[in-house]
């Protein structure tokens, strides 16, 4: 089965946890998601933006646990931080509740770049029913007709697939402007979106050869290779670093030399350096630290997303 879900965004229950692919629920919606939902179902996320509806994210299913059992895994309760997991840890939730918990496959699911704007000419080429009478604004009808969790058809799934790779295709890479919401989202997971289309902000010649990749250590965040073969580990860390993040990054590396049998070198962007470590991470000689920043855009309002 396949669901389109709406959200709000909650500052105290960030949920969906686009950075981290889960998503969780309680009661009924979490009996749901625990007994209809499937390894390698699509759900799909849309919520409000400036007065428009909007799809902003889908995850393609990797597993669905009872919570109970996720914070169970010692594994799971490290590495992930959604907050039906942190209630029911901390006792706000009971542990007798019907709750749930998607993970979505890290490397096939998708945060948008740019939300792809949800109007009435999607809407009418979804199985959806929706009827347009007037008197409503098409948003209202949209939003009325799916605040319920509303079922895809695979030709929905192919239909949504389609409009997004259309979209991003029309927008290009990160030449859009973000309001103050989105800028709030733009986590490690974008930043990631964005090295992954325009390696040359890091390296020239650059071809991505994965993403998340699994290693004995973790994940590695983005793998490049040069022309020459050559491979290049690049972790992305959301705040200023110090000695770990180049311990992981440098564990990372020895994992490429050992398995993939290929001369490696790391990349590191971040916030900055903890003032604590800038002389001893001015002497590193095969990992590159990068640092990225955000650029203010003022513009008029238009009818754009």
């Amino acid at each position: 089965m396949n669901l389109l879900i709406p959200y709000v965004k909650l500052y105290n229950h960030p949920d969906p946890l686009f950075e981290e692919f889960t998503y969780g629920d309680g009661g009924s919606r979490g009996r749901k998601l625990k007994n209809d939902l499937k390894k390698g179902d699509y759900v799909f996320f849309h919520t409000s933006r400036r007065g428009k509806k909007v799809i902003t994210a889908y995850y393609i299913v990797d597993r669905v646990l009872d919570t109970i059992n996720a914070i169970n895994d010692k594994n799971i309760k490290v590495k992930y931080n959604n907050p039906h997991m942190k209630e029911m840890i901390n006792g706000t939730a009971k542990r007798t509740e019907e709750n749930a918990i998607v993970f979505g496959d890290p490397i096939t699911s998708k945060v948008l770049d740019r939300p792809l704007v949800f109007d009435k000419p999607l809407a009418k080429r979804l199985s959806l029913n929706i009827n347009f009478p007037e008197g409503k604004t098409e948003t209202q009808i949209i939003g009325s007709a799916t605040r319920p969790w509303r079922k895809l058809t695979k030709n929905d799934v192919n239909i949504l697939l389609q409009e997004i790779e259309k979209w991003e295709a029309k927008v290009g890479p990160i030449k859009q402007v973000l309001s103050s919401e989105e800028v709030s989202e733009f986590v490690e997971k974008h930043i990631e979106d964005i090295l992954s289309k325009q390696p040359d902000l890091i390296g020239r010649d650059l071809k991505l050869e994965g993403r998340q990749l699994v290693t004995d250590d973790g994940r590695i965040d983005l793998l490049f290779e040069d022309l020459k073969g050559n491979k290049i580990v690049v972790e992305v860390k959301l705040g200023r670093i110090g000695r770990s993040a180049v311990e992981q990054t440098k564990r990372y590396m020895k994992w490429i030399k050992k398995n993939i049998k290929k001369k490696v070198s790391g990349v590191i962007v971040c916030e900055g350096v903890m003032p604590a470590f800038e002389e001893d991470l001015k002497k590193l000689k095969d990992i590159k630290i990068f640092c990225y920043g955000w650029q203010l855009t003022i513009f008029p309002w238009e009818k754009n997303i």
